[in-house]
């Protein structure tokens, strides 16, 4: 079905005006099918005849309301596309061999061999396999360009409401499936907003992406406006046995400034000491950034000790190394919810920034700190540099390929839980000036806000919280 969609081409109008409703309802199908999902029985299903070889496929709705149907019965391999009130539309290929049907009819008998009604199991895990090959398994084929052409025409027909399926689409395509949890997601929206159509689909996919980043980013700490500013506070998680929280940040220091003493390679403008600096002044009753910060320091410092030798394996910088360490083993043994974020951390890849993402990132970082407060808004002053690699003094060996963890995490996980903490855009002009006080929009103005009233102020700020969640989503590899 994934391979036939260039006949749903907007241009063609071979179905009229049902051709975006039957792509809709494909990809919906299509998502929910491999998200495991079959709230209304979607099934695929394929007669026994002709001697338990089926020359017919259907993927169905109900048993009696195919969605997709591909015969090869007459000896000409056909198609056709449904809707729910039984009109079919399709095509026969000619009988000259078809690239896309040899390979079904390939992977019909790869996933079949050997299968009866007594090891199912079997068919299952060789289906599984396929999801995370490309759709056209490493060929192109003019269908190929077709189909993604299609795909992208829906794109610009209507931006924002096909985006995330052209992106889904095409990562089929290349074999790097969007993440599984947010398929299914994606999946398990309820049956009224997908019957409402893909605007609202749209609509509440962008809320799903949103949250699922903030999920896949998480920080001991409550994210909440203040009502007395206006602004985005942090509240960090209350730091459990306190005592030697101290004695670590204080060893911690110490053996910081020892290593700073001798000839040792460390400066107070290196990285790794003004990002002890935070910690000890900023951090000691943030137990969540403390870790984050420090395992950034610990990954460095064993980096240029071990790796690439910028700094000498000195006493004093293996003793700045261990103390560290140290550090970050007492945070995580105390406070259990700092050590069960970092397990999910470690499992993310973080990808590389493209040009457009620093841009982007380097406009949006005074207006977050224009609407947060205290140690969040210092945050992000420190943390976007660092991401757009604009340190204050560049790395003997040039800039990191790829932003740091900690300010990865602190940058997307926070914009993401602003942006959940905002809402959705809808619900704008109830909030009005509710939110932000006048200081907060002089300040806005400054910086290019241009307009009047709390809506405009809102949706000037969502324009910049959802382009750092859509880099996030990236830069994670959620998409």
């Amino acid at each position: 079905m994934l391979r036939q969609l260039s006949s749903l081409d907007p241009d063609e109008g071979f179905f009229g005006k049902a051709h975006s409703y039957q792509l809709f309802e494909a990809f919906r199908l299509a998502i929910s099918v491999f998200s495991g999902v079959n709230r209304e029985k979607r099934i695929y299903s394929a007669p026994y005849e002709p001697n338990d070889g089926p020359d017919t496929h259907y993927l169905r709705y109900y048993r009696s309301s195919p969605l997709f149907k591909l015969s090869s019965a007459s000896g000409m391999p056909a198609f056709s596309f449904h809707d729910r009130n039984m009109a079919a539309s399709g095509f026969e290929h000619s009988t000259d061999a078809v690239f896309e049907d040899e390979l079904f009819v390939h992977e019909v008998f790869e996933v079949g061999k050997g299968v009866s009604l007594y090891n199912k199991q079997v068919a299952d895990d060789r289906s599984n396999l396929l999801l995370n090959q490309p759709l056209w398994r490493g060929f192109e084929t003019q269908e190929q360009r077709s189909n993604a052409k299609t795909v992208i025409k829906y794109q610009q027909l209507q931006p924002g409401v096909w985006d995330f399926w052209y992106n889904w689409y095409l990562s089929l395509i290349e074999g790097k499936p969007v993440a599984a949890k947010l398929q299914r997601r994606v999946a398990l929206i309820a049956d009224d907003i997908w019957e409402a159509g893909p605007k609202a689909v749209a609509d509440e996919i962008e809320r799903i992406q949103v949250r699922y980043l903030a999920d896949q980013l998480p920080l001991a700490e409550t994210i909440d406006l203040n009502p007395d500013t206006g602004k985005f506070r942090a509240t960090p998680t209350p730091v459990e046995n306190a005592p030697l929280m101290s004695a670590l940040l204080t060893q911690i220091s110490d053996d910081l400034e020892d290593a700073m003493a001798g000839h040792n390679g460390v400066t107070k403008t290196s990285s790794e000491a003004r990002k002890i600096q935070r910690v000890v002044t900023r951090y000691g009753n943030d137990p969540q950034q403390a870790e984050l910060t420090l395992t950034s320091v610990a990954q460095g410092l064993r980096r240029q000790l071990y790796e690439t030798g910028e700094l000498p394996d000195s006493e004093d910088n293996l003793a700045l190394l261990n103390s560290v360490e140290e550090g970050v083993r007492g945070i995580r043994a105390n406070h259990p919810e700092v050590a069960a974020n970092r397990e999910q951390l470690a499992q993310l890849a973080i990808q590389e920034l493209s040009a457009e993402d620093r841009e982007t990132l380097e406009k949006a970082a005074p207006v977050l700190s224009a609407i947060s407060e205290g140690a969040m808004a210092e945050d992000f002053a420190e943390d976007i540099p660092e991401l757009i690699n604009d340190a204050l003094l560049p790395l003997p060996s040039g800039a990191p390929r790829l932003p740091g963890a900690d300010a990865s995490t602190r940058v997307f996980g926070r914009s993401a839980k602003m942006r959940v903490k905002l809402g959705a855009t809808s619900e704008l002009t109830k909030k009005g000036a509710q939110v932000f006080d006048s200081d907060t929009i002089k300040t806005l103005r400054l910086i290019g806000f241009v307009g009047a009233g709390g809506a405009a102020v809102h949706h000037f700020v969502l324009k910049h919280l959802d382009s750092i969640v859509e880099i996030g989503l990236r830069v994670f590899g959620v998409l």
